[in-house]
């Protein structure tokens, strides 16, 4: 069963199952949900804990004993893996453990966020089966609120729409951040509701953003939002050169897309993409496409390869309100 960080708790609390899965790609997340299950394990009598890393040369005999023998000071016993990569004989091992597991072993298994192929394979499927899947990746830009809301309610804060959203803006792709903020406005502010200018009188700035989350901003045609993470990207440093040229990318992604659809429903054609593409980043490309017909994908993508040549003759400040007006026009 998948599940998301904050509903873990819930369904745990009684029983643990034989297997939980963390994945994902943000880091506050993913050691909140090992450090919640290693707490609630503890209370349910899982007094050992047995830590291994499944890379090249990981210890097979020594989980292989863990699985089959009972603790020496405890009935129950926890077997932490961790799976920075996917091969073919750490999967198959997997595979070969998933009915090994029984309620004495918790078998806790986690790594970076997986891709369809990945959460498509036996080995994850047969573990899955047997437990929970916590997918501990950053909130989407609409979840985001929602994770916000819910973490001023458990430090017993209240807030209105106005507060939310700011709160958004400022700490969006900086979850660990915003704990420690929220944690500090509920020590100055505890069990209140907080208001626009308190807020804004307290907290610092820590958004931090992807170069992918601006062009799933550019997708998803909100401009105001693009145009922030743009500006948050030039204020890092991150290169012109790099952003131009995943523009252009995607550009030309969406233009032979717009080709194939004359001829070709754009769902079928979505569904047949390699590498497969998440349902989101579907629903995104979809957007896009219903708002950008071809000529203006072939504008745009001039526009590209003329910015890319100008950045390499002369990187003038002009060149950045050029990609910021593309970025509009997109």
């Amino acid at each position: 069963m998948r599940i998301y960080p904050e509903q873990l708790h819930q369904h745990i609390k009684q029983q643990l199952p034989n297997c939980i899965l963390i994945f994902g790609d943000e880091a506050l997340l993913t050691l909140e949900a090992h450090d919640m299950v290693q707490q609630v394990a503890k209370s349910q009598g899982y007094l050992e804990t047995f830590s291994f890393s499944l890379d090249a040369n990981f210890d097979k005999d020594g989980i292989y004993s863990h699985l089959q023998s009972l603790s020496l000071f405890s009935e129950k016993k926890i077997i932490s893996l961790t799976l920075t990569k996917t091969s073919k004989e750490n999967t198959a091992f997997l595979r070969e453990i998933a009915p090994l597991l029984n309620s004495d072993i918790l078998l806790l298994l986690q790594g970076p966020k997986l891709n369809n192929q990945q959460l498509n394979g036996a080995w994850f499927k047969k573990l899955e089966q047997q437990g929970l899947f916590v997918a501990t990746n950053a909130p989407t830009a609409q979840r985001f609120p929602q994770w916000i809301f819910q973490r001023l309610k458990a430090l017993e804060l209240q807030a209105n729409k106005e507060v939310i959203d700011f709160l958004c803006v400022h700490f969006e792709g900086n979850l660990l951040a915003a704990k420690q903020e929220f944690e500090k406005l509920a020590l100055l502010y505890p069990k209140q509701t907080l208001t626009l200018t308190l807020v804004e009188q307290s907290i610092t700035t820590h958004n931090h953003f992807s170069i992918f989350q601006w062009v799933d901003s550019l997708l998803a045609g909100e401009k105001q939002r693009s145009k922030r993470i743009l500006h948050q990207l030039k204020a890092e440093g991150t290169e012109l050169l790099l952003l131009a040229g995943t523009l252009s990318s995607e550009v030309q992604k969406l233009l032979k897309l717009s080709y194939q659809s004359q001829h070709t429903p754009l769902p079928t054609l979505l569904n047949q993409h390699q590498p497969k593409l998440w349902a989101s980043k579907q629903a995104l490309v979809s957007t896009a496409l219903a708002r950008l017909n071809s000529k203006q994908l072939e504008q745009l993508l001039i526009q590209c390869a003329e910015l890319e040549v100008s950045v390499k003759v002369e990187n003038s400040s002009d060149n950045w309100l050029t990609l910021e007006l593309m970025s509009a026009s997109f």
